[in-house]
């Protein structure tokens, strides 16, 4: 009986001892409350903040899987304060707001509590004037290394790197800078659509010891994003996408990509432009690998994807969006030119153009570009043109016989005339299927093509199919 006593004290003294290891353990681990964490970090924020007289430089990338980043200018003042400009849009002139840095969920934020149109412009009106450019106005502390400091926005998963901007005089620099990068990024697009090809491609090539890899890229000069392509050596085709900003890195003109692109273990992120080189390239160079972005021409397809049509109604909406294979001489000399022509006729926006469906017919009959025009209060209005189909050499041919006989017809045909010019012309069009359509506001299973004029190769449209 006392063996059995002194057992069961035994084990009663063991249990005490365990529990009051692990008492020690937990206290150890959780010896600082989280709100005391988090004050510790919204004090070693503000201090970082406050610690740059010319204030800070960065790039914003809200949302790199769909979109670009934005350079950013920030001067934090102690009665939080902050002067900012950025590149988003060509007015860099700089503004005067608010922040603060308040408790997040599990660290430090830095919140824009009143509106700047550099950071309002990302939330409210950014692709195309109607949807957001997935930005955000509060941003979560995760580090600070060497000066950099990186914030993390929740709503998109959204990066913003901010680092001492090196100026001396903030207030005229920091716009000086922005109007440079801004610059850039505009005369990056610049294309003279009379001499123009879609087939001169900018290209990103790796030399990786030997190696090399191409990338086709497709530039979205609305949401500042590259959509690149590759095949590899069995033929297996494919793709992602890149964010991109036009940027300064210690003072020279640069590329940044995000995410960065990953091939034969080296990472590839600031592309440096050549000052030395006869052609405009920008180059990345890692471990010895370089990648380089530059316009380099190629071979036009083949056009024979014209033989598999995957569908008989072919649709171009301006609202679903942009995509890298609409050229933006497309959309200046063809959609941009029917508009200036109704608002001659018409007055200024009193109608545009909306939509169109060319209801195909490969047997010799009319083909039915029927066109969609709105008003200003969303009403559409129809005008219906037979162009009829012929395919020689895997080329497509329209011929242009005039409007059909209803009221609208007749009457908007002259306003109309780019597009039916575009799908008319003397030496055809070439046509390739494109996957599942993919644009920056709408995307659908539908399979997508796109049409390219050999008469005006910088003309490209881009559209979805039904059955």
């Amino acid at each position: 009986m006392k063996k059995y006593i002194k057992y069961i004290l035994s084990l009663l003294l063991l249990t005490v001892v365990l529990n009051s290891c692990e008492v020690d353990r937990t206290e150890a681990i959780f010896e600082e409350a989280p709100s005391d964490r988090i004050q510790k970090n919204i004090e070693e924020l503000r201090t970082l903040l406050l610690s740059q007289s010319q204030g800070f430089s960065g790039v914003y990338f809200p949302n790199n899987s769909v979109v670009g980043g934005v350079n950013f200018h920030m001067n934090f003042t102690e009665d939080l304060r902050v002067k900012i400009t950025s590149d988003f849009k060509s007015n860099t002139e700089l503004t005067d707001t608010r922040y603060d840095v308040v408790t997040g969920t599990t660290a430090a934020e830095l919140v824009f509590t009143s509106g700047s149109r550099h950071i309002t412009d990302l939330i409210q009106d950014g692709a195309q004037g109607f949807n957001t450019f997935y930005g955000g106005n509060s941003f979560q502390y995760v580090g600070e290394e060497n000066g950099v400091i990186t914030f993390k926005e929740v709503r998109s998963d959204g990066v913003f790197v901010i680092s001492p901007s090196g100026f001396t005089d903030f207030e005229t620099e920091s716009v000086a800078s922005a109007d440079i990068t801004y610059t850039n990024r505009e005369v990056f697009t610049e294309v003279d659509c009379e001499t123009a090809s879609v087939y001169d491609n900018l290209v990103l090539a790796v030399d990786n010891a030997g190696q090399s890899t191409n990338y086709i890229l497709n530039y979205d000069s609305t949401n500042f994003f590259f959509d690149a392509g590759t095949t590899d050596e069995e033929g297996v085709s494919s793709r992602q996408g890149l964010g991109v900003a036009f940027t300064l890195i210690d003072g020279e003109q640069a590329i940044l990509i995000s995410p960065a692109l990953e091939v034969g273990g080296n990472s590839f992120e600031n592309f440096i432009l050549d000052s030395e080189s006869d052609k405009v390239q920008y180059v990345a160079s890692v471990n010895g690998a370089t990648a380089t972005i530059s316009q380099t021409s190629l071979s036009a397809p083949t056009g024979e994807d014209i033989m598999d049509l995957p569908g008989s109604i072919y649709v171009y909406d301006v609202a679903d969006g942009t995509n890298p294979l609409l050229s933006p001489c497309f959309r200046d000399l063809v959609i941009e030119q029917i508009n200036t022509n109704l608002d001659n006729r018409f007055g200024a926006g009193t109608l545009k153009f909306s939509f169109y469906y060319l209801f195909l017919n490969l047997e010799g009959g009319c083909s039915n570009l029927a066109i969609f025009l709105e008003d200003a209060n969303g009403g559409l209005y129809r005008a219906n043109y037979c162009i009829v189909a012929n395919i020689e050499s895997n080329t497509v041919f329209f011929d242009y016989l005039g409007p059909y006989s209803g009221s609208n017809d007749a009457f908007f045909e002259e306003n109309l005339q780019p597009l039916m010019d575009f799908f008319s012309g003397p030496q055809g069009l070439l046509y390739t299927n494109e996957g599942s359509f993919s644009a920056s506001i709408n995307s659908y299973l539908n399979a997508s093509g796109s049409f390219t004029s050999l008469d005006t190769p910088s003309l490209r449209s881009y559209g979805y199919f039904f059955p």
